[in-house]
């Protein structure tokens, strides 16, 4: 039973299978991440569980395949117009949980219903084609069909949106799911089960286990009637599940890291510049795999650009995500900020240099056991330094300089990864040009968030295969049949 400092509806913390909370195993404690605070005990599935609630996403998909699409996308449709409308709850629960500012939960709350409305219309949209047969009196008729039992897993940082964005195309297609939310924040995904009943959604056609990543995601992979996997994480664990998976070569979708680059150019405007940085550095407190990791800024520029971002960061509101005005909350937990500061310390110890931070969370007694990390600002970065070459995960602009665009360019490319970039900049086909030349899933020009359900998203690289949102986001959870038939005569 959610606790105090939550929103006004109820659901249980525990496993969602078959439309009945049903007894779990372990539980695991999910606290505030802001002040520590214990929100709810929820109880964990073992493998047995997991197993019976594949097994029930097997028997609904044998009926929910044959459901037409027209009434699918009605249910996914009617789910997104009461997520709008229980807005303000979910938003509550979301940031008690994972610790965003209420804002910026609550446009993850608006994002999470666009993938609903979209898919919505999408399903609909599911077109097979006649081809011509090279023989005489004879067609081909191509068909695409739901491909099976989808397994979704999801991360703590956008917990409703990433699920939004699988569970939504999965049911589009005529596919069943079994969601694993991350162990971090399961209860904004426990709150989504019973909303889609109400929706329409019939039961076991979507199934949520919270659990442990090495009984789930392994049951997920391994269970032969599961055929679609679907994971937002880390490159180690994608190359992981793609490991397990692969003597069922089940269909994969894999959203993984990045190590994005937002390149000034030389003629960029640094007050739009430093507005638009310092927003997408302190959204979810850089903990979004598609945030700027490095900032490259031409020589002339850097300590202009500098000045304007230190007064921003040390102008920034910082606390519980719950109160008015916080522009960035705290991080998942204290290790990510132990992670975080090693790596600002090895690039000081490099030859970096800390030239703003933002502690003013410290002057707050309510979250001195909370896991706070200070927006800070770093010049003088050099591509071999750790910040620059593994993914920060938290509110840290390292800026490295340049002298030529070609060779920020050919910098921003050398990467293992290549999930998103940015390019800033007043000439647009400089931009352009240079947005065309970098090696990412998705380019933002003058843009900090791209990020939209109309159009696919996914990396290449490292970053991961497949892709979620637009047409595109479907086609990951169906598979293609072609039927050659002889024409149809007329009787003489």
């Amino acid at each position: 039973m959610i606790m105090k400092t939550l929103p006004d509806f109820w659901f249980e913390p525990r496993p969602w299978i078959d439309g009945q909370w049903h007894p779990g195993g372990e539980t695991v404690t999910v606290r505030n991440p802001a002040t520590a605070e214990k929100i709810a005990e929820v109880s964990r599935v073992d493998a047995s569980t997991v197993a019976l609630a594949i097994e029930g996403a097997v028997k609904a998909q044998r009926t929910w395949r044959e459901v037409s699409a027209v009434e699918r996308g009605m249910v996914l449709k009617r789910t997104a117009a009461l997520l709008l409308e229980r807005k303000d709850a979910f938003a509550r629960l979301l940031t008690a949980e994972q610790g965003k500012p209420y804002a910026q939960a609550v446009g993850e709350v608006e994002y999470a219903a666009s993938f609903f409305q979209w898919f919505g219309e999408e399903a609909r949209r599911v077109y097979g084609r006649i081809a011509a047969h090279p023989e005489a009196g004879r067609e081909f008729f191509i068909e695409h069909k739901p491909a099976g039992v989808a397994g979704l897993i999801t991360p703590w940082n956008f917990p409703l949106a990433q699920g939004a964005k699988k569970v939504a195309a999965a049911l589009a297609a005529g596919c069943s799911a079994v969601w694993k939310p991350a162990e971090l924040t399961p209860l904004i995904a426990l709150a989504t089960g019973p909303l889609m009943r109400e929706a329409g959604l019939p039961d076991g056609v979507l199934q949520i286990v919270p659990g442990r990543g090495s009984v789930v995601g392994a049951m997920l992979a391994e269970h032969p009637a599961v055929r679609v996997l679907s994971l937002t994480g880390s490159t180690a664990t994608g190359s992981a599940l793609m490991t397990a998976a692969a003597p069922g070569i089940k269909r994969l979708s894999l959203e993984l890291g990045g190590n994005a680059p937002f390149i000034v150019l030389p003629d960029a405007d640094l007050d739009f510049v430093a507005e638009q940085l310092t927003r997408l550095k302190l959204f979810v407190s850089g903990q979004v795999c598609v945030t700027a990791n490095r900032v490259f800024v031409h020589a002339d520029a850097e300590a202009e650009l500098a000045e304007k971002l230190a007064a921003k960061i040390r102008a920034a509101r910082l606390g519980n995500g719950l109160a008015e005005g916080i522009e960035a909350g705290p991080l998942i937990h204290r290790q990510a900020c132990t992670e975080i500061g090693e790596l600002v310390a090895q690039a000081v110890t490099a030859g970096a240099e800390i030239v703003a931070e933002n502690r003013s969370y410290e002057s707050d007694a309510t979250l001195r056991e909370g896991s706070f990390f200070p927006p800070t600002l770093l010049i003088g970065v050099r591509d071999e330094m750790r910040v620059a070459q593994e993914e920060i995960f938290g509110p840290v602009i390292p800026l490295l300089r340049y002298t030529s665009v070609s060779d920020a360019v050919r910098r921003a490319n050398d990467t293992p990864y290549g999930l998103a970039s940015y390019v800033y900049g007043r000439d647009l086909a400089q931009c352009r040009a240079v947005a065309s030349a970098i090696e990412a899933g998705i380019v933002g020009v003058n843009e900090w968030r791209p990020l939209k359900a109309e159009i696919p998203f996914g990396g290449i690289k490292h970053s991961g295969i497949g892709a979620e949102g637009g047409e595109e986001g479907i086609r990951e959870f169906l598979e293609t049949q072609v039927i050659s038939m002889p024409k149809p005569v007329i009787a003489s």
